[in-house]
């Protein structure tokens, strides 16, 4: 099996079949070096690596990915406890779109992830934060759902005045880059992905 999961149903349980959360402490004895908090999924979690690689060290990407919804308790309390081992961060990268499908997107999602950009901004108050957009995927009905959740999620960001990285045209634009499943990337399609994310945070530290 996968180390990540995702459910290609719609069902109406709050939790999936597997639950996983996948931390990353880039280079953790390291200091006086920029660190971005990338909080998403296994899309944040393929993207990453190529991140740091493409940094070339003068940056460095942690990682918490996870296949938690925005209604999930436990989401915050296990977000705080790896944050808090991390120390330091210059930058926070928020996704999470490619989960929790019992939530309606208009309605339960928008309110749901609402409430995680106030807690982060509650955390976090002197970080800026990212708002990214959920990728593409094959599937034409389950697309259509990540399409209304990104415009839920451009509103929130307009709301409280946080930027939004479109990654979803970005990757809408390389389809030809998903890989088999119609979900994840092959390597050219997160290295775009990647890209993209470094060239946003440059711009937020300098």
């Amino acid at each position: 099996m996968s180390q990540f999961t995702y459910e290609y149903a719609d069902r109406s349980e709050k939790l999936e079949t597997y639950e996983w959360d996948n931390v990353w402490w880039e280079h953790a004895r390291t200091t006086g070096v920029p660190r971005v908090l990338y909080i998403g999924d296994s899309i944040s979690c393929g993207t990453r690596p190529q991140a740091n690689r493409l940094a070339e060290g003068k940056l460095f990407f942690d990682g918490f990915g996870t296949s938690k919804a925005v209604d999930n308790p436990f989401f915050g309390e296990s977000l705080k406890l790896f944050a808090a081992q991390e120390g330091e961060r210059s930058v926070i990268l928020f996704n999470n779109g490619l989960h929790g499908f019992h939530l309606s997107d208009e309605g339960e999602y928008a309110a749901c992830y609402e409430e995680m950009v106030v807690f982060l901004r509650k955390e976090f108050p002197e970080t800026p934060i990212f708002l990214l957009l959920s990728t593409h995927v094959k599937d034409p009905i389950r697309d259509q759902r990540v399409i209304a959740r990104n415009k839920a999620v451009t509103a929130i960001g307009e709301k409280y005045a946080l930027p939004v990285v479109d990654l979803y045209s970005l990757t809408k634009e390389n389809a030809h880059l998903l890989a088999p499943d119609g979900v994840h990337w092959i390597e050219e399609g997160y290295i775009k992905i990647a890209r993209e994310l470094l060239d946003r945070v440059k711009e937020a530290i300098r």
